[in-house]
C-alpha cells in the first residue's frame, strides 16, 4: 500500500476519464467541464492493486485539508491504518473483503490480536502504542461519529471505551549518540565541502533533519554578525569574540504544521566553515536565482537545488553506507543520533554554564523541547555516571574546541571549477 498526499498541485483534467468517457456530459456541466485546470489538495490511501481505499482516504483527506493534524502526522497515521489492514487481510474472515470495507467490522478483540503480535514480533511499546492511538483516532474521530448531518458509518465503537494501550510505554530507552570519532568518519566519507559542511552544522546545532532546509543564508549571516559584536574581557579590558552565536530556527513538532521558532547556539569555527563555502563560485552561481536571503537556502544539493527532509537522510544514508564499507564506523548513523550526540556535547561543555543544570536548560531551549521531561530523555545517563564513562581529561574539551579541531582535519577545498 501507498500513501498520496498534494496540497495545491494543479490537475489537468482535460485528457481524463471524466472527460472522454460515459459520463462526459455530467463532467461539462460541472464547473470544472469549462475549466479542467484545477488546484488539488488531498490524501488517499492506495492499496497494491492500485484501488483507492475510501474509507480510510475521506478520514485522511478530512485531517489533510482542514489541517486538523499536522502533514507528518496524518503520513504515519496512514501508514498505521495500512498495517491493520494487511494484517487482518491474512485471516480467514477477512481476506475477501473488498478495498476496505473490513473496518466497517473489526472488533476490539481483532484488533487486540494485531497488537499482542506486535509484541511477539518484537516490536518497541512506543510503537505498538502509537499505532493504538492512530486506530483509536481514526474510529473516534471519524468512523463512528456523525458527520455533516449524516449517521455514522459505523454504529458501534471498539474504541469507546478508549485506547487498549493506555498509560505510559517505556519510551525513555536510551539512544546511543553519535560521537565525535564516528562524526568525523562520516564527514570525511562526505564527497563535497558542502556536504561537510551541513553534516558539521547538524551536529553542532542539533537541528532536527526537516528544519535544515528551512535554514537560510540570512540566518548564517545574521548568527555572523553576532560575531561584530566586541566584548571586552574583565580580566585584561582586551575586546574578544565570542566563541558561539545564535543561530535562529525555524523548528518543526508545532501543532497543525506550525513553524515554532527558536534560539540555538552554534560555535564560531562552524559558521566560519560554513562562510567560506558560501563565498565559493560554486555557491554563488547557484544562489543568483534568488533576490532575497531570507530566502536562499544554505545549502545546494548537487543538482543546485534546495535540500529537502527526504534529501538530508539520504545524505546519511550514503556517508553512512561508505564508512561502514571503509570499516570506519560499525553501525548505521542517523540524523537523530546526531541530535543526541549534540546534547552529549553540550552537556559535557565547561563554557557554557556554570553546571550541569544549567547546560540542561540551555539544551532544552536550544533543540526545541516544549517540556523539560524531553530533554531528559537526551540525557539518560546520570551526569556523575557519565563523566566516570568519559576518557580522562575529556570534559575539559569545549564544544567550540571540539568543533575546531574537526574542522581542520575534515574541510576540503571547492576549486573554481566544480560544479557539485
Amino acid at each position: 500500500m501507498k500513501v498520496m498526499m498534494v496540497r495545491g498541485r494543479e490537475l489537468d483534467l482535460s485528457n481524463s476519464i471524466l472527460a472522454n468517457g460515459k459520463h462526459r456530459e455530467q463532467f461539462l456541466a460541472q464547473p470544472e467541464g469549462s475549466e479542467p485546470l484545477v488546484q488539488v489538495t488531498g490524501c488517499g490511501l492506495i492499496d497494491d492493486d492500485e484501488q483507492l481505499l475510501p474509507l480510510v482516504s475521506s478520514y485522511l483527506c478530512r485531517n489533510y485539508r482542514n489541517i486538523l493534524k499536522a502533514d507528518k502526522t496524518v503520513l504515519s497515521y496512514a501508514r498505521r491504518i495500512s498495517y491493520l489492514l494487511q494484517d487482518q487481510k491474512t485471516q480467514p474472515e477477512y481476506e475477501n473483503s473488498p478495498r476496505d470495507d473490513l473496518l466497517l467490522s473489526v472488533g476490539l478483540g481483532n484488533i487486540e490480536v494485531y497488537l499482542g503480535r506486535l509484541d511477539g514480533a518484537g516490536l518497541a511499546p512506543k510503537t505498538v502504542q502509537g499505532r493504538d492511538a492512530a486506530y483509536h483516532h481514526f474510529f473516534t474521530s471519524h468512523l463512528c461519529i456523525s458527520l455533516s448531518g449524516k449517521p455514522p458509518l459505523r454504529a458501534d465503537n471498539p474504541y469507546e471505551h478508549g485506547p487498549i494501550r493506555t498509560g505510559k510505554a517505556n519510551i525513555k530507552a536510551i539512544v546511543q549518540p553519535c560521537s565525535m570519532p564516528e562524526l568525523e568518519q562520516l564527514i570525511l566519507h562526505a564527497q563535497s565541502e558542502r556536504e561537510r559542511c551541513m553534516l558539521q552544522l547538524i551536529y553542532d546545532s542539533g537541528v532536527r533533519e526537516s528544519e535544515v532546509p528551512r535554514i537560510t543564508l540570512q540566518h548564517i549571516r545574521d548568527a555572523l554578525d553576532y560575531q561584530k559584536l566586541q566584548y571586552v574581557s574583565a580580566d585584561c579590558n582586551i575586546p574578544v569574540n565570542a566563541d558561539y552565536s545564535p543561530l535562529h530556527v525555524q523548528g518543526s513538532k508545532g501543532r497543525k504544521n506550525q513553524i515554532v521558532p527558536r534560539v540555538t547556539l552554534v560555535s564560531r569555527t562552524t559558521l566560519e566553515r560554513i562562510e567560506r563555502y558560501h563565498s565559493t563560485p560554486l555557491y554563488r552561481r547557484y544562489s543568483q536565482r534568488f533576490r532575497d536571503p531570507n530566502k536562499t537556502p544554505a545549502f545546494f544539493n548537487s543538482h543546485g537545488k534546495a535540500y529537502t527532509t527526504k534529501s538530508v537522510e539520504k545524505l546519511f544514508e550514503r556517508v553512512s553506507e561508505r564508512a561502514r564499507k571503509s570499516r570506519k564506523i560499525k553501525r548505521k548513523i542517523s540524523p537523530h543520533k546526531f541530535r543526541h550526540g549534540s546534547a552529549y556535547l553540550l552537556l559535557t561543555s565547561p563554557d557554557l554554564g556554570t553546571d550541569y543544570f544549567q547546560r540542561l536548560g540551555m539544551l532544552s531551549i536550544g533543540h526545541g523541547h516544549a517540556y523539560m521531561t524531553t530533554t531528559e530523555g537526551y540525557a539518560q545517563i546520570p551526569h556523575d555516571i557519565y563523566q566516570k564513562l568519559c576518557k580522562p581529561d575529556s570534559l575539559l574539551k569545549t564544544k567550540c574546541g571540539e568543533m575546531q579541531v574537526l574542522r581542520d582535519r575534515t574541510t576540503r577545498r571547492i576549486k573554481t571549477g566544480d560544479k557539485k
